[in-house]
């Protein structure tokens, strides 16, 4: 017997072949795929329901807002298209300034709620700001819209009220999705 012959053949039982490093590398590949993707759901489902949290809050205080001065904050610019909504709903809420509210004294915002803050949005995080312009942001970091119902122009919004809406994930707020509806997250 060749006690060369017996040592080769033990080394060669303890190693791995090439198809078995191929299968724990796959395996592996998929679980952190899996992982990853469950990760990234959960983050989704996460930030949309902060968005549903910020939305329940904003029509709080915009309801606060009708029963101290009788009517919704009316935007300068009412389309909902523009910075304009947002920029006026922060207004309106956090009591800082108001030249973006139709009907106001022109006071610019200057970052700090005033004392008849209706809603504290800041304190949450979820005030964001580009310059000197503040506005109240979703859970995805994008600005809250917001329209209020012109008797003029009844089919530009869907609600008698206001409408107040985010793009959710539908960053463009243009894409939609399989079903031909766009991913928003509204309150109509």
């Amino acid at each position: 017997m060749n006690p060369m012959k017996n040592i080769d053949s033990k080394c060669r039982r303890s190693a791995f072949t090439l198809i078995e490093l191929l299968t724990v590398i796959s395996i592996i590949a998929i679980l952190m795929a899996m992982t990853i993707a469950i990760i990234s759901y959960a983050q989704d489902k996460a930030a949309e329901e902060k968005t549903k949290s910020v939305l329940i809050a904003v029509k709080a205080g915009l309801e606060r807002y009708k029963d101290e001065y009788g009517e919704y904050p009316e935007p300068f610019e009412n389309s909902g298209t523009g910075k304009s909504g947002s920029v006026a709903l922060y207004q309106a809420l956090m009591d800082d300034g108001d030249d973006e509210i139709l009907g106001g004294p022109d006071e610019p915002s200057d970052g700090r709620a005033g004392e008849g803050m209706l809603v504290d949005m800041k304190s949450k995080g979820f005030v964001d700001k580009e310059g000197s312009t503040y506005w109240i942001k979703d859970g995805y970091d994008r600005k809250i819209y917001y329209q209020v119902y012109d008797p003029e122009n009844p089919e530009a919004t869907n609600q008698m009220t206001y409408d107040l809406w985010s793009f959710g994930k539908d960053k463009g707020g243009n894409k939609l999705n399989n079903e031909n509806e766009a991913m928003w997250i509204k309150n109509w």
